[in-house]
């Protein structure tokens, strides 16, 4: 009895461990890898019918000689007038000659920002997702999230899930925004993936969400179209069915992305052809990674969707569209039990890279390691690292902590030295003397938040940490680069939002103050600098709701064909009147033209005494 009972139990194991996954939905089934055509199209892009720095004509012109062969202007409907930037002839644009498919679109822009496609539907007052999403959709059209990462605070998964099972013309996500500035996207993608597939998939997308030249061409989708299939028809067909990749591509050099030459499906695997080592195909199920290499076996424990994630050279990613899975049983679940920390939650069996975070320790103590399972943890001393759940489990980790250790913070020149403990904020101000202007912060900076403004914050590490203010006489500030106190008004800044407004200072002064997501930009086209030119941009700030919001103060040097060659810019969260100053040695060759521009993402952003010196070698 026992024999049988024995091998009743490593059958049900056997059994178990080979269990068949089916794959219920191919994005790629209906395509001909033999005559396909490869189309690199960007589906979010502005102009200067919103809030881009190229007109309608430039932006056409620059993606049609980069090769780009589908193409979308998506100006924001808050500008007037709502409706999109369309037809393309109405703006100059010769559409033959530009050899682009052109795209209908527009951005939806009150609420979550939406791309929306093949309809005229615009409205600046529109702040619920839900009814713009139904116009949409009552006008025939398509639509995309985009850029979700930056609506992370107020929106969950549930949120997203009941988005796209209310509106099933929503296809798809942006996974990549610009070079990526929203790294949170594709964890939200993978959430709304897990609770929707494998009945009800979402397309992954990549955009430039182009508005100046430091955008242009590192995030785009390769479309896969019959021979003859660049019209409309065929172009949304691919759209909705998901025939099309997602890529980032941070170095510009499209050389280093991953294509796959074929994409195949059996009883047994998925395999994916494509010119790279196996190790740089992954395959992701709920978030993480299940597997490595070109095929994928289906007796792999996997969830009800499967993507693959192709990693190029110079930091190039191909993600390819997620196959909807059906397993039986259902899939192997590992409970992971974090104490002290985030990450506690049942995973699929075989998960890599599951994050781990240790929680904020009692007052006086710092983080000290992770103790229990230990030898699953990638990092043993890091707060935030990953565990690799390759076991059945349960597995449990603890994050220890430890009494926190004062250093010495010396500052040279400055305030804000003492005794300081360990990982702990301290704000240091440098003593500027009189006739004298602020260079930068020199020693241990690798503490710091910034190098080049008098003011800054040190993150206190586990040493002693010394650093000194240096000065320079203090530039000759030319009249023609000064708006002081902005007592002229926005004289020869072009106001590219409307939340800018100026607030009267009890001496009769005015400074400028810039609302959510607001800010202004000026081309000094007057001034030319060259490599070794040092430029001095001086100003005083306050953030209103400092810390958890983001303002951004900086400088861009364009040539003259209007292409972005060198910016810099300095993020603030100081709550009181500080003296900030941004400096920039010029690196590549003039003559360039600098642009300046004040950005407030969310909260106030308050600005005064805006100078900039140029010195010449």
């Amino acid at each position: 009895m026992k024999n049988c009972l024995r091998i009743l139990l490593v059958l049900g194991f056997s059994l178990r461990a080979f269990a068949q996954t089916t794959v219920v939905l191919n994005p790629y089934a209906e395509v001909d890898w033999d005559t396909v055509v490869v189309h690199k199209a960007n589906l979010h892009t502005h102009t200067t019918e919103s809030d881009g720095v190229l007109s309608p004509q430039e932006v056409v012109k620059l993606y049609a000689e980069a090769g780009y062969t589908i193409f979308s202007i998506t100006d924001h409907d808050t500008n007037e007038p709502d409706a999109p930037t369309w037809p393309w002839e109405a703006y100059g644009i010769d559409v033959a000659a530009s050899g682009m498919l052109p795209i209908q679109g527009n951005e939806i822009s009150r609420p979550d920002h939406i791309g929306s496609y093949f309809n005229d539907y615009g409205d600046g007052s529109q702040r619920d997702v839900d009814a713009a999403l139904k116009e949409i959709g009552d006008r025939d059209g398509l639509a995309v999230l985009f850029h979700p990462g930056r609506y992370a605070r107020r929106r969950t998964t549930a949120d997203y899930v009941g988005f796209y099972r209310n509106h099933p013309h929503l296809v798809g996500m942006e996974v990549f925004n610009q070079n990526d500035r929203y790294p949170g996207d594709r964890a939200t993608y993978d959430a709304v993936l897990t609770r929707l597939m494998p009945e009800r998939p979402v397309w992954a997308m990549a955009n430039d969400d182009f508005h100046r030249m430091e955008h242009f061409a590192r995030s785009f989708n390769l479309f896969l179209l019959p021979a003859d299939g660049l019209n409309e028809t065929d172009f949304r067909a691919a759209f909705e069915a998901g025939r099309f990749h997602a890529v980032h591509n941070p170095s510009r050099d499209t050389g280093q992305v991953l294509i796959p030459r074929r994409i195949e499906v059996t009883e047994t695997e998925i395999r994916v052809e494509v010119d790279a080592e196996a190790d740089r195909v992954i395959w992701i199920s709920e978030g993480h990674e299940m597997h490595r290499g070109q095929v994928l076996p289906l007796s792999t424990n996997l969830g009800t969707y499967v993507r693959a994630h192709l990693q190029g050279e110079a930091g190039t990613q191909t993600l390819l569209q997620p196959f909807g899975l059906v397993s039986d049983p259902p899939a192997r679940r590992t409970v992971l039990a974090v104490e002290g920390g985030g990450g506690s939650g049942a995973y699929l069996t075989g998960s890599r890279g599951v994050a781990l975070k240790a929680g904020a320790p009692p007052e006086g103590h710092v983080f000290a390691r992770w103790t229990g399972d230990v030898d699953l943890v990638e990092d043993v001393n890091a707060a935030e690292t990953v565990i690799h759940l390759t076991e059945e489990g349960p597995v449990s980790v603890t994050a220890e902590t430890r009494p926190a250790v004062a250093y010495t913070l010396e500052v040279i020149s400055g305030q804000g030295g003492g005794e300081v403990p360990e990982e702990s904020v301290r704000e240091i101000v440098a003593d500027i003397p009189e006739g004298m202007a602020f260079h930068r912060w020199e020693g241990d900076v690798e503490a710091l938040g910034t190098v080049w403004s008098p003011t800054t914050r040190v993150r206190m590490p586990d040493r002693p940490v010394r650093v000194m203010a240096r000065f320079q006489p203090e530039p000759v500030y030319s009249p023609a680069l000064v708006n002081g106190d902005f007592s002229e008004g926005l004289t020869g800044w072009d106001a590219k939002k409307e939340d800018v407004r100026f607030v009267e200072n009890e001496d009769g002064s005015v400074h400028l103050a810039l609302q959510r997501f607001s800010g202004i930009m000026q081309r000094l086209e007057a001034l030319e600098v060259s490599r070794g030119d040092i430029l001095t941009l001086s100003f005083e700030a306050k953030l209103e709701r400092p810390g958890t919001h983001v303002a951004f103060v900086g400088m861009q040097l364009l040539s003259k064909e209007n292409e972005e060659m060198q910016s810099e810019s300095l993020t603030m969260d100081i709550d009181d009147w500080r003296p900030h100053a941004l400096r920039i040695e010029v690196a590549p060759n003039g003559p360039l033209t600098p642009n300046l521009f004040l950005w407030m993402r969310s909260g106030q952003m308050h600005v005064r005494g805006f100078r900039l010196s140029v010195e010449s070698r």
